[in-house]
């Protein structure tokens, strides 16, 4: 019995370890998120709420609730890759208009290249 209780306990601590290491990880991540933010300078309500529950991540850590910290690093992490994917559907949204005034600048150049051509090739016909 008392193999069986200590089997347990250590089981028990390198859950412990295991969790420990992902919230390390998971925080270190969402800061690294943070810092890309910062250097894009992107400002969005995600961002607000991805900084907000960094904030909380790191002060329920300091408090010894390592679950609820770990909760808050990751919802953190998924408010700043959330910015990012707005930035990105913005940017492409942008790209997309250019591209749309372009075309749409080349077919009126077409139209005005066939308009040439068809007004010489009158002219060619009538001679």
């Amino acid at each position: 019995m008392k193999k069986f209780w200590l089997g347990g306990l250590a089981v028990f601590a390198m859950g412990c370890a295991g969790n420990q290491a992902l919230l390390t990880r998971t925080i270190s991540e969402a800061e690294g998120m943070n810092q890309a933010v910062q250097t894009e300078k992107l400002e969005s309500p995600a961002t607000v709420q991805g900084d907000k529950e960094l904030g909380n991540a790191k002060h329920l850590l300091e408090e010894g609730k390592k679950e609820e910290a770990l909760d808050a690093a990751e919802r953190s992490r998924l408010q700043y890759r959330l910015a990012f994917a707005e930035k990105e559907a913005k940017d492409a949204k942008l790209a997309d208009e250019k591209a749309a005034k372009e075309l749409q600048g080349d077919e009126e150049l077409q139209k005005l290249y066939q308009s040439v051509l068809e007004t010489e090739l009158n002219k060619k016909e009538a001679k």
